[in-house]
């Protein structure tokens, strides 16, 4: 299955917890937020989804938001629409011209839900290529996937959905065979007036640790990187840290 047909199923799930599950994480979007302001020009956003951050990245010039999945382009509100230009399009075959964006921004893990290393390798140098000369380039991921465990099928959660349905999520997580991957495969039960249906969903995440990603953008030709270790903008520590915000530096 191809990474556009599992988001495509994966879509309904995801944009549940994220709107209905789940609270806003509000520091994330407020870390956004400040970028924006910080960092002036068009800016790109790589793997968008249904417009979670079009809000946190809306600014006086355009806001481009990439996105390979019909499913998750659907999703997104009149609103968010208005704030964002959205691009069918995948991040190492991106459809833009050389130093397009002075900003261009890839969050919420999403360069570890690309299982294979060289797409990964590929959507870093298409990202430098897109990056302006003296533009920036912010990518997070979370090397604490590495400390991750197998763990047996457990519920995370039941919640009521806005059409009067009822969502469970039981999941398993996978570290048994590729020490580079974790999967984790998660059941969603799906119960109306009182029919259930469950489906699964697995999604192999890339384990990757912050010298590899330190490395992957030098090796781009990014330079004067910064670490931090969480949307506060605190020191990045290996152990403590619950992921690797890194701001790197396309040179003039």
């Amino acid at each position: 299955m191809s990474t556009r047909d599992l988001w495509n199923r994966y879509a309904r799930y995801f944009n549940a917890e994220e709107c209905v599950v789940f609270p806003p994480d509000q520091p994330e979007l407020d870390f956004y937020t400040q970028i924006r302001k910080e960092y002036t020009g068009a800016c790109l956003e790589i793997g968008a989804g249904s417009g979670r951050l079009a809000g946190s990245l809306r600014g006086r010039s355009i806001t481009v938001a990439l996105e390979p999945s019909d499913s998750m382009l659907a999703g997104w509100t009149i609103i968010d629409c208005e704030l964002a230009a959205r691009i069918q399009g995948t991040g190492e075959r991106m459809p833009f011209r050389s130093g397009s964006f002075p900003i261009v921004c890839f969050p919420y893990n999403g360069l570890q839900c690309v299982p294979e290393e060289e797409i990964r390798i590929g959507i870093i140098k298409e990202a430098f290529r897109v990056t302006a000369p003296g533009g920036v380039f912010f990518l997070e991921v979370s090397p604490v996937f590495a400390r991750r465990d197998s763990e047996l099928l457990t519920e995370r959660y039941c919640a009521n959905m806005p059409d009067g349905t009822r969502l469970i999520l039981k999941e398993k997580v996978e570290r048994r065979r590729n020490p580079d991957s974790i999967k984790y495969h998660m059941f969603y039960t799906t119960i109306e007036k009182g029919r259930e249906t469950t489906e699964e969903i697995t999604l192999n995440l890339a384990v990757t640790s912050r010298d590899q990603i330190i490395n992957l953008l030098k090796e781009a030709g990014f330079c004067d990187i910064i670490e931090w270790g969480n949307y506060d903008r605190s020191s990045y520590d290996d152990e403590l840290s619950p992921r690797l915000l890194v701001l790197a530096v396309k040179e003039m």
